[in-house]
């Protein structure tokens, strides 16, 4: 995942077979490139100022930019994304204070206000708009008119299934950005060697919400490769959490995924699952920090958002949104942790084969 943008990355069979089954949800159309993608996921770099055919540049190398962030609200995770894109586009050169200026809103997690939102970036005149999660993303593509603002996304698991690109290996003519799809083969496989002997795992998803519908569809395929039984859960509100939880009884262990709806009851998940003795396995780094998980395999939140910078830098350079593969996680994201005293709580050990892993908590 690191290094310059010149760089061909290429995909592991597992993430080839998670977009073949995103590719059953959001219709055989919108896929119809993936197959072009699982050997490509990167781009040539823009060609250099002045070259014959290069790219015009959004703002002048060293001028001043103004840099638009609309946030569906105040969350560590959501912040965490937030400060990996500023830190990534300081190592590009644009400094916080120095030449670029950060024009943030949010929401507070309410669809309402998010018109609002964007209204108050657009008073700032912004070269460019980071819009975190998908739902924001949507709404983005309706209130900001002007199409000489070029939007990014971040934390967004598909963007096809969303609407927000065409397909997995060309941005839209004003949409780009980094998804924070999860290699859930690779998350299996962690948890097997986690948990020896596990035969079932089960999660909580919202229906409504097109991320979590493509986690969960993966999941279920990623679960019959490994030979595991998927018990997925849906709930409606955050008031179904504790109630739909204890459906999860008996299961080997829960997979919390990044769903906005279940990342904001995760105490409630949490607090269900020691009741039971069953391990919770997070899809995100910050829970198993906050006593809320057992184990996390996960790709890093900072990274996700180093790679909408990494987007974001190309596009304020004059590359086309549309012109660019979707960034996706690589292998160099993904961090594993793991907490004794959880495990432990719920009655179970850690594995010797996890001894020298430098990755407890605790």
């Amino acid at each position: 995942m690191k290094g310059s943008n010149s760089t061909v990355r290429r995909q592991p069979a597992a993430r080839r077979t998670i977009l073949a089954a995103l590719a059953g949800i959001a219709g055989a159309a919108g896929f119809a490139s993936l197959a072009a993608l699982a050997g490509i996921l990167g781009a040539p770099v823009a060609l250099a100022a002045g070259a014959p055919g290069a790219a015009t540049p959004l703002v002048q190398p060293g001028s001043p930019v103004t840099i638009g962030i609309a946030n569906l609200g105040p969350h560590p995770s959501l912040a965490m994304t937030i400060q990996g894109f500023k830190d990534e586009m300081a190592r590009e050169g644009y400094v916080d204070g120095k030449n670029v200026n950060y024009a943030y809103s949010d929401a507070n997690f309410t669809q309402a206000l998010m018109p609002q939102m964007f209204s108050q970036i657009l008073t700032k005149n912004p070269a460019l708009i980071l819009t975190v999660t998908t739902s924001v993303s949507q709404v983005a593509r309706s209130v900001v008119t002007n199409p000489a603002i070029p939007l990014v996304f971040t934390e967004v698991t598909d963007p096809v299934a969303a609407g927000l690109t065409p397909n997995w290996q060309h941005g839209s003519d004003r949409f780009n950005g980094s998804s924070d799809l999860q290699d859930f083969d690779a998350v299996l496989a962690f948890a097997k060697k986690l948990l020896p002997g596990v035969k079932s795992f089960g999660t909580l998803y919202n229906a409504g919400e097109a991320n979590d519908v493509v986690t969960t569809h993966a999941l279920e395929a990623a679960a019959k490769r490994a030979g595991l039984e998927f018990k997925p859960v849906s709930v409606d509100s955050v008031n179904d959490i504790p109630q739909r939880a204890q459906m999860l009884e008996g299961v080997g262990f829960v997979y919390i995924t990044g769903s906005n709806l279940v990342q904001s009851a995760i105490p409630a998940v949490a607090a269900s699952m020691q009741r039971m003795k069953v391990p919770v396995i997070s899809s995100e780094t910050e829970a198993i920090k906050k006593g809320m998980a057992t184990a996390s395999y996960a790709v890093s939140l900072q990274s996700v958002g180093a790679n909408a910078a990494r987007v974001a830098v190309r596009v304020l350079r004059g590359e086309k949104t549309s012109a660019m593969p979707v960034m996706l996680p690589g292998k160099a994201d993904y961090v594993s942790q793991i907490s004794r005293s959880q495990f432990a709580k719920i009655g179970l050990t850690v594995p010797k084969s996890f001894e020298d892993c430098k990755c407890f908590i605790d």
